[in-house]
């Protein structure tokens, strides 16, 4: 994952950490729990349109999901932006899937840091209609067919 650029004065002291989190899942491997409370509160939420979970043992889960269901994923940073208490993160992801072969994912993390500097909130957008379901083979006509209303011609 390429560094978030964000000028060291204004990043959140576990921006950098929390990002590494993803992008070295695949070398690293999935983190013990103490070390997720060093860079997350205990409490944490992820959301994303596959998930909505809390807490620093289901988060665990999730990296051990992700790292099972898309080895050798890869993420990258594209850009950034700091709002205290938060940071906005534009990135890509790609990765092989099974059902869907070569896979590449772009969108947007919001996350919201804790007073002490911890991450307590991963709220990531990104359009799974298009960039996911639309791809699957029997899902993915059907639901261009139920958008054709909506697309200006």
């Amino acid at each position: 994952m390429t560094d978030p650029v964000i000028p060291p004065t204004q990043a959140p002291p576990n921006l950098r950490a929390w990002v590494g989190l993803f992008a070295d899942l695949d070398h690293a491997g999935v983190p013990p729990a103490a070390r997720l409370r060093e860079i997350a509160t205990e409490d944490v939420r992820f959301c994303d349109p596959f998930n909505d979970l809390r807490g620093i043992e289901h988060l665990r889960r999730l990296l051990t999901h992700t790292s099972q269901q898309l080895p050798g994923a890869r993420f990258e940073v594209m850009d950034t932006a700091w709002s205290d208490p938060r940071a906005y993160l534009r990135w890509r992801m790609t990765a092989r899937v099974r059902a869907l072969g070569d896979w590449r994912v772009e969108g947007m993390s919001e996350i919201r840091f804790a007073p002490d500097g911890r991450v307590v909130e991963h709220l990531d957008h990104w359009d799974a209609a298009g960039q996911f379901y639309g791809r699957l083979p029997i899902i993915g006509p059907l639901l261009r067919w139920l958008g054709r209303p909506a697309r200006v011609r």
